[in-house]
């Protein structure tokens, strides 16, 4: 029963859910479980929301920041990165998202309890579980070089799944590797598709093996002194 509304309390913090979360802490449920698939906390899944109001709710009940995960991340480090701007990576990019708890919010505890009047004894553990997804689903991993380089081997990197555009996968990859945007002519799926927009991307699965193919130098054609040859039977002419 515990472990029920343990995953309830998690559930609630990850929608933003500050009645219910409030009903469950009254219910002395164990603010600092974790769950047995990733080691996340509520307290994780209310900075992962950026839902400020369930942290100091959370916090003000004894929660301890101080948890990690099973891939040693504190709350705190799972919530959005700054940039040297102090802009979050969505807002620096154009993304405008709308987390799920604000496009569909939850349904009143009345309404999920049928006809029965809600008490602060409500029964949470007859109302259906919505598993969280696991800390290792939430990111893409993707195998990634540079078309044509010295250097044989791929690098992994991760991406959210709720971000995966063309566009900011184009970012990762540029500075993952080290180079300019405005230099890539092309992403390409090995053996041989080419990336070409959102929905290209959308389809990627994990450990799919990317090449990050450069635009031609400008004259690469050309030799160093600029003139061209034509070899005939017994002269070079240069012109």
């Amino acid at each position: 029963m515990s472990s029920v509304l343990e995953e309830k309390l998690r559930e609630a913090s990850s929608i933003g859910d500050t009645e219910a979360v409030s009903q469950l802490l009254a219910q002395n449920v164990d603010i600092n479980s974790q769950n047995t698939i990733n080691g996340w906390t509520a307290l994780h899944w209310a900075y992962k929301r950026g839902n400020d109001n369930i942290i100091k709710l959370l916090m003000d009940h004894g929660a301890n920041p101080e948890i990690k995960n099973f891939k040693g991340q504190m709350a705190k480090e799972v919530v959005y990165h700054l940039n040297s701007d102090g802009q979050d990576d969505q807002t620096a990019l154009g993304i405008k998202y709308i987390p799920n708890y604000l496009r569909n919010p939850p349904l009143s505890i009345d309404l999920e309890l049928g006809n029965r009047v809600k008490s602060k004894s409500s029964d949470f553990a007859n109302m259906p579980i919505t598993p969280l997804p696991a800390t290792q689903n939430d990111d893409l991993v993707l195998r990634v070089r540079m078309h044509g380089s010295n250097d044989p081997d791929f690098i992994e990197i991760e991406i959210p799944r709720w971000r995966l555009t063309y566009n900011h996968l184009l970012t990762t990859c540029c500075n993952e590797l080290e180079i300019l945007e405005s230099q890539v002519e092309r992403i390409r799926k090995l053996p041989n598709t080419r990336l070409r927009k959102d929905s290209d991307v959308k389809r990627l699965r994990d450990y799919h093996s990317l090449e990050i193919v450069l635009k031609a130098p400008l004259n690469s054609d050309k030799s160093a002194n600029s003139y061209q040859s034509i070899s005939t039977k017994n002269q070079t002419i240069l012109y």
